[in-house]
């Protein structure tokens, strides 16, 4: 079986959709996603909706913390969008109770089974989801992936594809469909083939002209947010 890996989605829509109608022409037939559908970019709703209906397995970012957060209390909302852009203050205004209730479901690690191997979905790190582990910096966390007895331990939130291969496991982060950080705009994901575990890295084009034109539209200001998509 072939399964995609998603991460860092972060309301960019017209990624997320490519990504989709990409995987589905390679023969995914699993979805799997690793945290931060909210924040940055403005259509948040229209990403939950779509990972609904394909049915992914999902777990919480700590983007979703931070949506959370605010919806309990605004005063810290300025910073926010001051840091984030006014994708977090949209999908404040955006997201229904059934988006809201998704992400209050949502676990902060997740093992699950598939083709009798296991898959441990974290969002930084299983034991920390914050913290940001970058190629140059794995070894420093050698000892303590090797606590973890599974097949793939699979990672998001540096925006950075990685591929690590121990002894008994395999690290992996696909990369961000929502705001790569690795040089180009293109959507970064991943795919696994189960009966081979042999890892795909994946880069897909989308409207990124579309996505600028929001940009300017919503944070006009934010030269963060836009250097991402500048060809």
């Amino acid at each position: 079986m072939k399964i995609c890996i998603l991460s860092d989605i972060h309301g960019n829509y017209d990624a997320l959709k490519k990504c989709i109608v990409e995987a589905k022409k390679d023969g995914v037939k699993t979805i799997l996603c690793l945290g931060d559908y909210v924040g940055y970019y403005y259509e948040p709703e229209k990403c939950i909706d779509l990972l609904i209906k394909e049915k992914a397995i999902c777990i919480k970012g700590n983007h979703e913390d931070i949506f959370l957060e605010l919806l309990k209390n605004k005063k810290k909302l300025p910073l926010f969008i001051t840091k984030y852009g006014n994708g977090i203050n949209l999908a404040i205004k955006k997201l229904k109770t059934k988006h809201i209730n998704f992400i209050k479901k949502l676990k902060v690690n997740k093992e699950i089974v598939i083709d009798n191997l296991k898959f441990l979905l974290s969002h930084g790190s299983p034991w920390d989801p914050n913290l940001y582990i970058y190629p140059n910096k794995f070894k420093n966390y050698i000892d303590k992936f090797k606590k973890y007895k599974c097949d793939f331990i699979l990672l998001g939130h540096t925006h950075i594809q990685m591929k690590k291969k121990m002894k008994k496991n395999i690290i992996l982060n696909p990369g961000s469909v929502g705001q790569p950080r690795d040089g180009d705009y293109l959507a970064k994901w991943a795919i696994i083939d189960t009966k081979t575990k042999k890892i795909i890295f994946k880069k897909t084009k989308f409207n990124s002209t579309s996505l600028v034109k929001k940009i300017n539209n919503y944070d006009p200001n934010n030269k963060k947010l836009i250097k991402y998509f500048l060809k």
